[in-house]
């Protein structure tokens, strides 16, 4: 199982290292080496996930670098989009906003796993990026037919670059708008989950240092079982 769990891992690396490599190639190589790149790491969150759910393998730090690895994944495309068209910021900010709402909840000790309108999210902003991308650098595409390329570069540019991000802003909105409401849904449901808590908290027995980061942090069992209960935060108190 460890092997699997570190598998795994390693796909999500690979976001990581994207996320640090990305600015140097668009830099050095232009829109277009970015938007291929961006595409691969994308293609292994997807991948990760499959691997992941197929092999029984999910951990609560698999879930928490994983989410790390697609923030900084996402933010750093935006910053690079940037620089081709100011419309960029809006998603950064949205993306900000959701971070914020997100500890929000971690404070609150409510529920921070990802949404189906969050996870969704994330295949947007793929294919807006990556188009994004490949639109703004048409001229070295090879394959596309000359005639093609004239007419995507007679379109304004402002409106062009607002049209292809907009799927993008929207989902954005959509998912700030999601977590949001999700701290109503998730107060009551808390409510009762903190009796919960007091009764378990009575017969809880103390564990080792080592116990402790093995239950919480790398075992699949705890996490299937723990994985729509509260947040990282108490979770991680309950192993103690």
């Amino acid at each position: 199982m460890i092997f699997k769990i570190l598998f795994i891992n390693l796909l999500t690396l690979i976001r990581v290292i994207g996320t640090i490599i990305l600015i140097p190639l668009y830099t050095n190589y232009g829109a277009k080496i970015v938007g291929i790149t961006s595409l691969i790491c994308y293609a292994t969150d997807s991948i990760d996930g499959i691997f992941a759910r197929h092999f029984k393998a999910s951990t609560f730090f698999g879930a928490l670098f994983d989410g790390i690895a697609d923030k900084l994944f996402t933010i750093v495309n935006f910053i690079i989009l940037y620089m081709i068209t100011p419309y960029a910021i809006i998603p950064i900010v949205i993306e900000i906003l959701i971070v914020l709402v997100q500890l929000f909840k971690f404070n609150k000790r409510l529920n921070i796993q990802s949404n189906i309108i969050g996870k969704f999210k994330v295949w947007v902003l793929a294919f807006c990026v990556v188009l994004t991308f490949l639109v703004s650098d048409i001229n070295s595409i090879s394959f596309i037919n000359e005639s093609i390329k004239t007419w995507v570069l007679s379109i304004n540019k402002d409106l062009l670059y607002l049209c292809l991000l907009l799927p993008a802003i929207i989902m954005e909105f959509l998912t700030l708008l999601s977590y949001i409401y999700e701290i109503y849904y998730y107060k009551e449901k808390r409510e009762v989950e903190i009796k919960k808590e007091i009764v378990k908290g009575e017969n809880k027995k103390k564990k080792s240092f080592i116990r402790h980061l093995k239950d919480f942090w790398f075992n699949p069992e705890f996490y299937l079982e723990h994985k729509d209960d509260n947040n990282l935060r108490d979770l991680r108190k309950d192993t103690k």
